[in-house]
């Protein structure tokens, strides 16, 4: 098991973390102390569990925004997927009825010309 040594808001805290965990959580609590020394700059150091709940409560309404977006997103490119697929059948049909249409053609032209020659 793997142990990091985070400093959030100038105070340490040991955490233990899965093997090869180790720079994930670091990254993350520097994005952490980041998010609260940017707070503190605001607010003034209200207490570190306001803080923490402050950060926690950002983090979380840009998680939620990020996630709205994605699901926007993602219904657009469902809905632009759905007619691509939908005008390359209607494509697809066309194509099929022109050659349906063609070979029936041909086959009345044959018709015409086996019968022109039992004429003969």
């Amino acid at each position: 098991m793997g142990k990091v040594s985070l400093e959030i808001n100038g105070r340490k805290y040991a955490l233990g973390c899965d093997d090869g965990e180790e720079e994930r959580l670091e990254r993350l609590g520097q994005r952490l102390d980041e998010r609260i020394k940017s707070l503190a700059n605001q607010f003034g150091q209200i207490g570190d569990q306001r803080l923490l709940l402050m950060a926690g409560i950002t983090m979380t309404d840009e998680l939620d925004e990020l996630r709205e977006n994605l699901d926007a997103q993602a219904e657009a490119l469902s809905v632009e997927i759905r007619k691509k697929g939908e005008a390359a059948l209607a494509a697809a049909q066309k194509s099929e009825n022109t050659a349906a249409n063609a070979l029936a053609d041909a086959a009345r032209r044959i018709e015409r010309m086996a019968e022109r020659l039992n004429e003969d």
